[in-house]
């Protein structure tokens, strides 16, 4: 039994294996890495992956569980992490329940870099078992939850794409944010909410009043959570073959992790590729003008009043241009570059500003964002020309004042409405970003900090969100002081932000964060824990 995972993907496989209570391994390769998730009646008891990001000696690194010169001696080529845990169980540094749950976390985080393979090839043998006393807890249909949200949107909506099929609610399924001891999304809880009668697909879209490749993901991830019944699962597995698996899984024979698991092959990897090409004669520029006029010009950029002018670019630009701008201008114009030529609060001035030149380039790469903010501009225009064609100045004067007095007014409605996005957007985000869900925290935290970019929480959020990705940790840094710069007195900012410096291995620039953070709350703990840990680490 086996098969591409394009075509039955993990989340599936697992749905229909538990939903049939096979016992055996389900092996998953993508390129050089190998993975195995094993099951007992239906239960998953370990999932586990040749990386060594996931082998256990890693992660009791990460947890500083056993003291480094002591893993280093038992940890060495060749041992198993069945041995590896043995070995430390003899020797008394960790307690059988402490091993337990190592081994439970290890199966969790491997289960869950196991589910965002959208590509590869799988394989189910009944006859297998997980040599070893692995018997991982795990919460299976949160993880495949969360599974469905780091799928690629293209691939969920392929996997959805009957419109006719029937979906019906589960009993004792409701909309609460913990259906069924689920911890969903507001989203995918205002979706199940909907769901109150069997429903095509189509239909579910339609009254959810929402975008439609958003609808198609809960509904898929609600369904394989078990909170929905789905009319036509689309199986991997034929009645014949299941009925093979259940006789095979009488008569099982042993295996032994590292067998199946080898680790990869180092691999070659090509040079990052490198940002576009910044154009010669901005090189040229940058060499003959000083440090205080580029200082001065990046200030003045920030003050434009479009994403437009911010950047330099014409409306018409297409998204190749934006970029190569952009890139052109971060060169230029980074913070960094000036730490020599000016003092602290220049160049706090300086990283407010630069957050500016980022936020125009985030919304003008992004096609959704830029249609979005397109009709912004285009509506204010038309509400200005509004303003200058009445003849009775005085009158029109006493109309915005009366306008500003009642809330009942189409101005002061049109902002609460605004007001009233942002707030919910953000709040969505939030709880995306407590659910790990970082690719749709960032989406819905930067459609706040867009719509209302002098809130300084929906800022600084939005930098802690892009600060988990490597390749975004630049602008998250320029989201994060211009939080700063909105609000220089919450400490909390500071703190995110030395955070984010300790993850790229900036510790001076950390602890001076995190003493101004101290200076405005002397008891903030967790500023007092990274300050400690800074000093001992010396």
């Amino acid at each position: 039994m086996n098969g591409q995972l394009r075509d039955h993907p993990l989340v599936e496989l697992i749905h229909e294996i538990t939903g049939a209570r096979l016992s055996g391994a389900l092996r998953l390769a993508h390129e050089r890495s190998k993975g195995a998730v094993y099951f007992d009646g239906g239960e998953i008891v370990a999932a586990l992956l040749n990386l060594r990001a996931h082998r256990l000696a890693e992660l009791l690194r990460r947890e500083s569980s056993v003291g480094a010169e002591r893993l280093d001696q038992l940890a060495g080529e060749g041992v198993s992490d069945d041995q590896l845990g043995a070995a430390l169980v003899a020797a008394g540094a960790l307690s059988s329940a402490e091993l337990d749950r190592l081994r439970g976390q290890q199966s969790s985080e491997g289960l869950r870099e196991l589910l965002k393979w959208s590509e590869g090839e799988w394989a189910f043998n009944p006859r297998v078992r997980l040599s070893g006393n692995w018997r991982a807890r795990l919460d299976t249909p949160q993880l495949l939850l969360e599974g469905v949200r780091e799928l690629p949107t293209e691939f969920v909506s392929g996997r959805m794409a009957d419109d006719e099929e029937l979906f019906s609610p589960v009993a004792g399924a409701d909309g609460g944010e913990a259906a069924g001891g689920l911890q969903l999304l507001p989203l995918e809880a205002f979706i199940l909410t909907r769901a109150s009668a069997p429903m095509s697909l189509s239909e579910l879209i339609a009254v959810s009043g929402l975008p439609e490749a958003e609808t198609r993901r809960a509904l898929y991830a609600l369904a394989l959570g078990g909170l929905l019944r789905r009319e036509r699962w689309p199986p991997a597995f034929s009645p014949e073959m299941l009925a093979g698996a259940r006789r095979a899984s009488s008569s099982p024979k042993s295996e032994s992790k590292e067998e199946t698991l080898k680790p990869p092959p180092t691999p070659t990897h090509a040079p990052p590729s490198a940002p576009p090409p910044v154009e010669e004669a901005a090189q040229e520029e940058a060499v003959r003008r000083s440090p205080r006029e580029e200082m001065e010009e990046l200030l003045e950029r920030a003050r434009a009043e479009t994403h437009y002018a911010v950047l330099g670019v014409t409306r018409a630009a297409p998204t190749q241009e934006v970029k190569r701008v952009y890139y052109a201008l971060a060169r230029r114009f980074h913070p960094d570059h000036f730490r020599r030529d000016s003092d602290e609060k220049l160049q706090q001035q300086l990283g407010i500003a630069f957050a500016r030149v980022a936020q125009a380039y985030e919304v003008l790469k992004d096609s959704s964002l830029r249609a979005a903010y397109d009709l912004k501009l285009a509506a204010s225009a038309a509400s200005r020309q509004t303003e200058a064609s009445g003849d009775a100045k005085t009158e029109d004067a006493g109309a915005q004042k009366t306008a500003a007095a009642d809330p009942t007014s189409p101005a002061v409605s049109q902002e609460s409405a605004l007001l009233y996005r942002a707030e919910e957007r953000f709040q969505q985000g939030v709880a995306a970003l407590q659910q790990n869900n970082t690719e749709l925290a960032t989406r819905l935290l930067g459609e706040a900090a867009l719509l209302v970019p002098k809130q300084a929480r929906y800022r600084a959020l939005y930098g802690r969100a892009l600060s988990r990705e490597k390749n975004s940790r630049r602008q998250a840094e320029s989201e994060l002081l211009a939080a700063i710069g909105l609000d220089d007195q919450n400490p909390a900012y500071r703190v995110m932000l030395a955070e984010l410096y300790i993850e790229i291995g900036l510790r001076r620039r950390a602890k001076g964060e995190l003493e101004r953070a101290l200076s405005h709350d002397p008891a903030h703990a967790t500023a007092l824990r990274l300050l400690s840990e800074l000093s001992a680490a010396k």
